[in-house]
């Protein structure tokens, strides 16, 4: 083989591994530049949906300080608990907006446990030394103070949501 001919081949073949390290080096950017945009699109969506039930608890604990009306089949009553409804369809609607699995399923469980028996939340009882409702939006501003300060979540935080997850 000539000189001139090994020569156009060893450019050629630099020509080729130089473009094909460049496109590989472009499409890593994409990539990493796509997933630093996700990534900040995810925590701009909890810290808005954390930011919202931290008002909806809020909202929560006015709505519980009017009291529960006793009288059954009542407007007032009925009125009540629709509005109480309404309130934690919004607090339920947030938790499809954490990424962190934990999250989600801390905010469901408090929706669930509200819903499930609200006269019995509103109960101040033993072992909680106020009525439980107000227990489960301080958890619940706890774990949201967290998700916006980025912070990792304080030792024995999910013990404060019995039920919430299976355990591990």
């Amino acid at each position: 083989m000539q000189a001139e001919t090994l020569a156009g081949l060893m450019g050629l073949a630099g020509a080729v591994v130089g473009a094909a390290v460049s496109t590989g080096a472009v499409i890593w950017q994409q990539r990493k530049t796509a997933h630093e945009a996700e990534r900040i699109h995810l925590l701009g969506l909890a810290e808005a949906a954390a930011n919202e039930v931290i008002r909806l608890t809020y909202a929560i604990e006015d709505h519980f300080e009017q009291g529960v009306p006793t009288t059954n089949f009542s407007e007032t009553r009925r009125h009540w608990f629709e509005t109480l409804q309404m309130i934690l369809r919004e607090l339920e609607s947030q938790a499809l907006r954490f990424p962190d699995p934990k999250v989600q399923r801390a905010v469901r469980w408090g929706h669930a446990e509200i819903l499930r028996d609200p006269e019995g939340v509103a109960q101040e009882e033993s072992p909680w030394p106020t009525a439980r409702y107000r227990d489960i939006c301080i958890n619940f501003r706890t774990v949201m103070g967290t998700v916006i300060r980025r912070e990792p979540f304080p030792d024995g935080m999910w013990t404060q949501f019995p039920g919430a997850w299976p355990p591990s």
